[in-house]
């Protein structure tokens, strides 16, 4: 196609052509530069998630940051330099406003970006610049997003310094687009305080505009070691008026129990939308879960580090509207195998997905009598070797499609041999998280010969060319393996490494190394974060 007939096509399909691009910096990169409306294009997509793809590199970090810096207007520079006898150095205005194309981004990136700016200047040794700044960077993403801003962060007496009668009230289509919202709380919102508007007026306007949440997360910060005084009725509100909630998190409650009841009763508003439960460090003391019994729709329950679970809350459970499909428990030391075993009993037959942190030999029992059809087993193992051949004898009379481990231990030749014996014919998909890899450790997992289509390592080891060339005659004989993902400590490839590596990508179609290639990452240096426009 010349360059005419790209030119000649109508904007609009021209656009939904860019759209479908692969989200690859090193590709994107190169089509900045064929007209200004491509490169508009371009850069919506390049900017969508910035913070996710500068991987925490302090000098990327910085430079995202000073890029942001001079996004601002005068109003929100002016409330960085006021009253703390520091000025921003002088930032040249970029060609884009960046922040308008923002869809997502988290507080704590925010913040680690921010401290990797300003490191660079000794004067700024006071938290209150910090927040000043991320105060600004905040206002402008809210004031510069045009409906685009899908993730939102909302911190109880931190962020909401501002009028934002001028950029939301006089703008009712903002925020209208959040399908995803993280509450921050350490007390019950009030009237009035510190700010231009207080923290309760602006979680009414996020009351009157998002409406149509899929993820509800709901975080506590406890003050000086216990939460103050707390009344659910505003979380409830938020739950009630939402029309198609999916998913809801609550993390770090340790009290009040009554109150967490009634945030669980209130999920009858969403019976017909609410397929997923997470609890991460919650104390169910004095709580009642029967409220969910109705929620027909709920297919995931995730417990993690959770205190007061008894076989009364499990019974309360009995006879619910609804079949759990996936069931995931962490943290050994606080889940007792009585609660597992008593859920399992309650919801094995229907599950097809289960991850747990305590495996005895009774969890093990009761899972291959009541978990029949499990397809993706998530498990954390510790080095008991006798138990290792119980975990395995059940996971080779499974029907797993998907298998996902974690185990810490030096040694995995024995380990990676058990493994290899013992994987279930069907088994698509292998995850593995453990502390040392060899090339005899692979070379016992391969035994099996199973039809791999997906092989992921998450840990960094140092894949040498005896690993690549295991990995290689490995999937040289299997039409279907479709990716490998590993990291390594190697900065460099040697030549015979390299050659491999590409025989490798003859037969995988997709083969994510840390330090392959350019990545999305190592372009993002180039051509993100300079304005390369002038």
């Amino acid at each position: 196609m010349d360059r005419k007939s790209i030119i000649s096509l109508p904007e609009d399909c021209t656009y939904e052509i860019i759209q479908q691009l692969p989200e690859e910096t090193s590709i994107l990169y190169k089509f900045l530069f064929v007209n200004r409306f491509w490169c508009k294009c371009i850069i919506t997509i390049l900017w969508k998630i910035p913070f996710n793809k500068i991987n925490e590199d302090k000098v990327r970090q910085a430079r995202l940051i000073n890029t942001y810096l001079g996004c601002l207007d005068e109003e929100e520079k002016n409330y960085i330099e006021k009253e703390n006898f520091f000025n921003l150095p002088p930032t040249k205005k970029p060609f884009f406003n960046y922040a308008k194309y923002l869809i997502e981004f988290t507080i704590s990136e925010l913040d680690s970006s921010v401290r990797a700016w300003y490191i660079n200047y000794e004067e700024l040794k006071y938290n209150d610049i910090i927040e000043r700044i991320m105060n600004s960077i905040y206002h402008l993403f809210i004031r510069s997003n045009n409906n685009h801003l899908e993730s939102l962060e909302f911190k109880q007496g931190w962020i909401h310094s501002w009028n934002w009668d001028k950029v939301l009230l006089q703008d009712n289509t903002k925020l209208l687009g959040i399908k995803e919202l993280n509450i921050e709380l350490h007390e019950d919102l009030k009237e009035g305080g510190d700010y231009t508007l207080s923290d309760l007026k602006f979680y009414n306007i996020l009351l009157s505009r998002c409406n149509y949440l899929q993820i509800l997360s709901i975080y506590f910060t406890p003050h000086k070691g216990y939460l103050k005084y707390f009344s659910s009725n505003q979380i409830i509100k938020m739950i009630q008026v939402q029309k198609n909630l999916q998913i809801l998190n609550i993390s770090n409650f340790y009290q009040y129990g009554s109150e967490l009841t009634k945030i669980i009763s209130s999920l009858g508003y969403q019976i017909n939308s609410l397929k997923e439960l997470r609890f991460i460090e919650v104390n169910f003391t004095n709580c009642s879960l029967i409220g969910l019994k109705i929620c027909s729709n709920l297919d995931t329950m995730f417990f993690d580090s959770c205190h007061g679970l008894t076989i009364d809350h499990i019974n309360s459970l009995s006879n619910s509207s609804f079949k759990l499909k996936s069931l995931y428990f962490y943290d050994q030391l606080i889940i007792y195998q009585n609660i597992i075993t008593k859920i399992l009993s309650l919801f094995g037959n229907s599950l097809t997905k289960f991850g747990t942190s305590l495996l005895t030999d009774i969890v093990i029992e009761i899972a291959s009598i009541r978990c029949p059809n499990i397809k993706c087993l998530i498990i954390n193992m510790d080095n008991d070797d006798d138990l290792h051949y119980e975990i395995f004898h059940w996971i080779y009379n499974l029907e797993l499609l998907e298998l996902d481990i974690t185990i810490k231990i030096r040694d995995t030749s024995k380990f990676f041999q058990l493994l290899g014996n013992n994987l279930p014919n069907t088994l698509k998909i292998l995850k593995l998280d453990c502390s040392y890899i060899s090339h005899d450790s692979l070379k016992n997992l391969f035994t099996s010969r199973i039809d791999l289509e997906k092989l992921i390592f998450r840990n960094s080891y140092e894949f040498n060319y005896e690993c690549l060339m295991v990995i290689y005659e490995y999937i040289r004989y299997y039409k279907n393996f479709k990716e490998l993902t590993f990291k390594t400590y190697k900065k460099e490839w040697s030549l015979r490494d390299s050659k491999v590596l590409n025989e490798i990508k003859k037969y995988c179609p997709l083969v994510n190394c840390e330090f392959d290639i350019p990545t999305v990452e190592e372009m993002l240096d180039e051509c993100i974060l300079e304005d390369f426009l002038y």
